[in-house]
């Protein structure tokens, strides 16, 4: 891991908290602070440093690093000193009393970045998160000190506060997967680039958002600019093209090294990285102005549920994205309930207003053959479905769209209208995860959370699994099963430590068996 000076370290975190502080004059210009302020009677800003301050010193005390340079850090880092460390010696009681009060507290600032996402289709909330995630690695990371104590310390903080990334771009961009990325890897050198390409960005007069690889995309408008807009130095319109066709290769690469890494799906892996390869070679062809084979995007995934269709559905609308096959590269995922409506002609303005979302990126409907199973009378799926089939002619250019269900209803879909079988003529299929490999998975996601699970305790989990006859595995559900099997470990977990007076990092990174058995599944 490279080496930061302290300064660079705080530098770094100044910029980051500018970025926090413009978004909260953002909430507050709109209104969103107004009644927040009337409760808890301090601007937007003071309230930023006082949550700031708060998580701060308990990531201190909490890691053992309540030292001179973090204390250095938590003073000199907010514009409002609303905790003054110079009194911690002879406060420390009162102190700790706010620190409790402000961290027990939803995190208000967050909250509110939410709502205004949900209001106006923005994300703001993943690009405040992500600022204030650069901040706590700034501090981690003074004198060469971060450790897994600190990376413990960023994971809780993360699973607290997660539940209120509810808006489905804020959950795309900050995840698990992201975090334990973030946190495992040398992020300081890609903070620093990221940051001079933002002030070359500035020079140019162009708005662009701040911290890691999550801020690719640009955030919303803001009112103010979160920097001083210098002249633009000269460039040629070669290296600016020759900078972004990089960046894109480098995002192909990190995409489809994402897809290659998901445990199991060789077939799967197999089929898209095929069509891919077959995109590539295609667009090589129209370079040299030579004739290309008509191509239809649209998949059928094929396969029982939580075998990763989604997950692979997602990775594929990026992947497309890079190739400059979709325009934006995000997924709007939806079903029969979202298309189709109860009365006539309420149905193809349901299915216009879906796929409105979804052009630029993949739609995808799941168990889709729900929209042709209903032979009664007064049914709109058919309706949904000729609808669909037009909005794909008419956005064949910017829109792919993704069916997905089991396999027999899968096919019994296509032959349900004349339009779906020349249009889906890739039919990929998501074998049922192998025991090995939902072991595999379990050790992923406790690995992400920093647990580890006892040797007998995997023991007992892949005994229950072998223990099960055909028709109890397919109700576990692959891979959704050991999620939701993994949640019920880790509040068996938290049920059990809430009544030690003072768990150590140790029992709280241990699960047992006696966690895993409670389970009961």
């Amino acid at each position: 891991m490279a080496s930061y000076s302290n300064e660079t370290l705080l530098g770094l975190a100044r910029k980051n908290y500018d970025r926090l502080a413009a978004y909260c004059r953002l909430l507050d210009e709109e209104g969103y602070w107004k009644r927040p302020r009337q409760v808890l009677k301090h601007s937007v800003q003071e309230f930023l440093d006082l949550y700031l301050q708060a998580v701060l010193i308990s990531f201190a005390l909490e890691c053992d690093r309540f030292e001179e340079k973090e204390r250095e850090f938590i003073q000199d880092l907010p514009k409002n000193k609303m905790i003054d460390l110079n009194l911690w010696e002879e406060e420390n009681r009162e102190i700790t009393k706010t620190l409790k009060k402000v961290l027990d507290a939803p995190p208000i600032l967050l909250q509110l970045c939410g709502v205004r996402d949900m209001e106006q289709k923005s994300a703001i909330s993943a690009y405040f998160f992500d600022n204030f995630l650069n901040i706590l690695l700034s501090m981690a990371n003074l004198d060469d000190k971060r450790d897994n104590e600190s990376n413990g310390f960023i994971q809780r903080y993360y699973g607290n506060v997660s539940t209120f990334l509810n808006q489905e771009k804020a959950q795309e961009l900050i995840n698990p997967r992201y975090i334990f990325r973030k946190i495992s890897s040398d992020c300081f050198e890609e903070e620093l680039q990221k940051i001079k390409e933002e002030d070359r960005q500035a020079r140019a007069g162009l708005a662009a958002g701040g911290g890691d690889s999550v801020q690719k995309e640009t955030p919303p408008p803001m009112k103010e600019r979160l920097w001083e807009i210098e002249e633009k130095p000269e460039e040629t319109e070669a290296e600016d093209r020759e900078e972004r066709e990089e960046a894109k290769e480098s995002r192909l690469e990190e995409y489809l090294e994402e897809l290659n890494g998901l445990v199991g799906l060789k077939e799967v892996k197999t089929e898209i990285n095929s069509l891919i390869n077959l995109i590539k070679v295609r667009k090589m062809r129209e370079s040299f102005h030579l004739p290309a084979m008509e191509m239809s995007y649209h998949m059928v995934f094929a396969g029982e549920p939580g075998t990763g269709k989604t997950t692979v559905a997602r990775l594929v609308a990026k992947i497309y994205k890079e190739l400059g096959i979709l325009s934006k590269g995000n997924l709007v995922e939806t079903d029969r309930s979202g298309l189709v409506a109860g009365y006539v002609g309420q149905t193809a303005i349901k299915v216009k207003e879906v796929t409105d979302r979804a052009i630029g990126g993949v739609l995808f409907i799941d168990e889709a053959y729900a929209l042709a199973g209903n032979n009664v009378q007064n049914d709109f799926g058919g309706e949904a479905i000729d609808t669909l089939v037009k909005v794909m002619e008419d956005h064949r250019d910017d829109l792919v769209v993704i069916v997905a269900g089991y396999r027999k209803e899968m096919r019994e879909f296509l032959t349900s209208n004349t339009g779906l079988v020349s249009r889906f003529n890739k039919f990929i299929d998501f074998a049922d995860y192998t025991i090995e490999e939902l072991m595999e998975i379990l050790d992923s996601m406790a690995g992400k959370a920093s647990i580890r699970l006892d040797e007998e305790g995997k023991a007992f989990v892949k005994k229950r699994l072998l223990e099960f006859d055909e028709k109890a595995f397919r109700r576990f559900g692959n891979a959704r099963g050991i999620r939701n099997l993994f949640e019920k470990i880790m509040v068996n977990q938290a049920n059990r430590l809430v009544s030690y007076e003072a768990p150590t990092l140790e029992q709280l990174s241990q699960v047992t068996k006696e966690d895993i058995e409670k389970c009961n599944f």
